[in-house]
């Protein structure tokens, strides 16, 4: 069980194992509830849950990478949805599942 005071060491923890994100020279913070496949590529967030569910004795049974990628993110030019056949996968579902012991989302 992860305790209130543990949530910060988690973000810290993902956000640590994700490569950093930069507009104009300046770091982006993501969000809790921020959509991280507009962030960060499969590679990336594999790799870092990999490690999560070590770190933090998460049962990844549930956890299967394919439910959110590929993902299509909205264009400049073009207003069209995100895949609307893939969930977005969020610092919080991450959280959630630590509390847990296992991941929590289909």
């Amino acid at each position: 069980m992860v305790s209130t005071a543990d949530v910060d060491v988690i973000v810290n923890f993902i956000k640590s194992e994700l490569p950093l994100v930069t507009s104009l020279l300046r770091k982006i913070d993501i969000e809790q509830d921020a959509t991280l496949q507009d962030y960060f590529e499969a590679d990336d967030i594999a790799s870092m849950s990999e490690k999560f569910f070590a770190a933090f004795s998460v049962n990844s049974a549930r956890f299967a990478l394919d439910n959110y990628y590929p993902w299509k993110s909205p264009s400049l030019f073009s207003p069209s949805p995100r895949n609307p056949d893939k969930k977005p996968l969020t610092l919080a579902m991450y959280l959630e599942s630590a509390r847990a012991g296992e991941w929590l989302f289909d």
